[in-house]
């Protein structure tokens, strides 16, 4: 099975497992659930154990401890004067959530750090003691277990495993692989591989706060999940995401390790192939929401031996006597991914003369840190903060922020998450995109994407399906016609390269093959042209202009390429009769909707859509706009350039780019764009040089 899907059996048969069986519960019993959780932060604090830094600050600024103190916001919030100290806070802040995150872990409460140990003790840490999200959504939305519950792993792993390891992709959820754009490759599997050709593991755990307000408001629920009108979660929820390969006993000193049960099948959706593996820690996200950061805090953190030697250890994921080794692309399985960082970890020193870029000398910081954990015995030396990303927008719409926002730092990746769109990746920008399953509206669901993974699955969906098989007797007498046409329309310049210079499909912009109601679907095309010549010049200006090619045939009776007797024409407009076939017998008469959901005319402004793009667009386009064709196969279609449509196009212009991208962009969060953001991004789209217009200028 796919990683998409084998994930989603595996943590929904634990799940199962769980309900039919009496759910272990660590003791002491759980308190009830009016008694507030402790909060360990006053027992923690320790000034003593604060670390010796040497670089500089613009302000006093404490440094992070050696302790389990789990700080609630950065010093300072996000709108400190200078930019500068802002990073240096945030950036102390992810050092000090990091260690306390890691901290060991109270052997009877889950989520309470054990503050009698040191760092350098043994056993699980604070995270891992959290809740996995596939103990939080359950088969047939039944509310899960208490906060410490928890749930047997595969009796294949027998006692010694204290965890579960089924995704090996970051993105194992379906709805979830098309709201974040992880891969850059539809053809390969979004999977890592280090260089001993072992697959990487991922998590995704929840902290106290976050689960009990999915618990309190039902959203572990599809069904009652989309009857929310807002999804905000409280200050202090937590989200981890973690990503880890298997080390043997050479590497296990240079990495924080976890026995773990990895399951690599499923049958039947019974976890199959589960074996007990010593698993090192290689990347940790933890992103926090907190008063000052409504669009929370964005850290992240690798093993420092991710992408380079360090302390004599081999890159886990580069291999330098590999000269022609494609960088950050996916890899068939069983290959090693070459992998090398993109953006530099931030060695600036802060700018304390008014500069208004965000700086911190990161490196220094985290050398500061790494001798401060040696000292202390901890493997945490080993590990290194890439960046921190926050909100620094001056105002935002309570209770969140707005669509488009400023950022500190324009582009956050991890190499073991990011891998394959480092140079676009924001996180911020990715998350504002996250929704819950409501289908016919955005609802916002607080820019975390886990509540994708609530069951059941509402089936509101208004798209028809595809053609699979044919039940009347006009299918059947027209079906190698309609299935040409379909394909026609799903892979256009690959199947008529004769007729286009562009890279691109009819499904581009006529969503899943002319059947999306909101992307001018071909529905009632066919019938309102009568099937004629109209229709097929129509459909020959389609060829000339968004495929920047040249027509089918000619419109109308008789004659050498006519139109009537051309099999690629005829093959697409059997496909749209068989479409009307589809909405008459759902909805008989009804007159069918037409073009895109209509919006209000506005003036776009090209400058804020290009801040529009590069935040919400750019990670599946490209940063250039130049679309995503890795190995020449097309999985994001160009925007502009020698491989987009050309200037006479109608979606060069923002009358109708505005509407098309308000409706279905970003892919799969239609709606979360303003009015007036939709009409910036496709003026910006608009003024970008394409076939036809080389310069650039907008079109008049």
């Amino acid at each position: 099975m796919s990683g998409n899907h084998r994930g989603l059996s595996i943590l929904a048969t634990v799940a199962v497992l769980c309900a039919a069986a009496a759910c272990l519960r660590n003791t002491p019993a759980e308190r009830p659930r009016d008694t507030a959780p402790v909060r360990p932060s006053a027992v923690c604090w320790n000034p003593d154990a604060g670390v010796a830094l040497t670089g500089n600050s613009c302000a006093p600024l404490t440094p992070p401890q050696v302790s389990c103190y789990l700080p609630s916001d950065l010093q300072g919030g996000v709108q400190q004067a200078l930019a500068s100290t802002v990073q240096r806070a945030a950036d102390l802040f992810s050092w000090q959530e990091f260690i306390a995150l890691n901290w060991p872990a109270s052997p009877t409460e889950r989520g309470v750090p054990d503050w009698s140990q040191s760092l350098s003790a043994q056993g699980p840490r604070v995270w891992e003691t959290w809740k996995e999200t596939y103990e939080v959504y359950l088969p047939d939305g039944r509310r899960p277990p208490g906060w410490n519950d928890t749930q047997p792993l595969p009796s294949a792993c027998g006692s010694s495993a204290t965890k579960l390891l089924t995704r090996d992709e970051k993105i194992d959820d379906v709805t979830d692989s098309v709201l974040q754009a992880a891969a850059s490759n539809g053809s390969l599997p979004a999977t890592l591989t280090d260089q001993h050709r072992h697959l990487v593991r991922y998590e995704i755990r929840m902290n106290r706060p976050m689960f009990e307000h999915i618990l309190d408001n039902g959203l572990y629920d599809g069904r009652r999940q989309v009857d929310a009108t807002l999804v905000a979660f409280p200050n202090g929820g937590i989200l981890v995401k973690a990503a880890w390969r298997p080390v043997d006993a050479k590497e296990a000193p240079y990495f924080y390790t976890a026995q773990a049960c990895v399951c690599d099948g499923a049958d039947g959706g019974q976890p199959t192939e589960c074996h007990t593996q010593q698993m090192g820690l290689v990347g940790f996200h933890v992103t926090q929401k907190t008063p000052s950061a409504p669009a929370w805090v964005w850290s992240t953190f690798e093993q420092r031996a991710n992408v380079r030697e360090s302390d004599g250890q081999p890159a886990s994921f580069f291999d330098p006597t590999c000269r022609d080794c494609a960088v950050n692309q996916q890899t068939r399985s069983g290959v090693p991914t070459q992998v090398v960082r993109v953006t530099p970890i931030p060695a600036t020193p802060s700018d304390c003369d008014g500069g208004t870029a965000f700086r911190d000398d990161v490196v220094r910081l985290n050398a500061d840190l790494v001798a401060a954990l040696a000292d202390a015995g901890s493997v945490l030396q080993h590990y290194e903060l890439v960046d921190t990303q926050v909100p620094v927008a001056s105002a935002y719409a309570a209770p969140q922020p707005t669509t488009v926002f400023g950022v500190s730092r324009p582009v956050l990746a991890n190499t073991t998450m990011e891998t394959f769109v480092q140079e676009t990746s924001t996180c911020i920008g990715c998350h504002s995109t996250a929704r819950t399953l409501k289908q016919d509206a955005f609802i916002s669901s607080d820019f975390t994407f886990s509540l994708n993974n609530a069951w059941p699955k509402p089936d509101a969906s208004t798209t028809l399906p595809p053609p699979e098989s044919p039940l009347t007797e006009w299918d059947r007498e027209h079906w190698p016609l309609v299935l040409r046409g379909q394909a026609i329309a799903a892979r256009t310049y690959e199947l008529l390269p004769q007729y286009t210079r562009a890279k691109l499909h009819c499904a581009s912009c006529h969503l899943s093959e002319g059947r999306d109601p909101d992307a001018a679907w071909w529905v009632g095309m066919h019938q309102a042209y009568d099937g004629g010549p109209a229709l097929q010049a129509r459909i020959n200006s389609c060829f000339e202009h968004s495929e920047n090619g040249a027509p089918l045939c000619t419109p109308g009776d008789g004659g050498v390429g006519s139109c009537d007797s051309n099999a690629d024409m005829q093959s697409l407009l059997t496909y749209m009769s068989w479409l009307d076939e589809q909405w008459a017998e759902r909805h008989g008469k009804q007159t069918p909707p037409r073009g895109y959901p209509a919006i209000p005319t506005l003036t776009g402004d090209a400058s804020r859509g290009r801040a529009v793009f590069q935040q919400k667009c750019a990670v599946c386009h490209g940063k250039d706009g130049q679309g995503r064709y890795p190995d020449g196969t097309y999985f994001r279609p160009a925007l502009w350039g020698p491989d987009s449509f050309n200037a006479q196009a109608g979606m060069g212009n923002p009358s109708m780019s505005a509407p098309f991208v308000h409706a279905n962009m970003p892919l799969g969060a239609g709606g979360l764009l303003t009015v007036q953001e939709a009409w910036d991004v496709g003026t910006f789209i608009d003024s970008q040089p394409r076939p036809g217009r080389a310069d650039g200028g907008t079109r008049h």
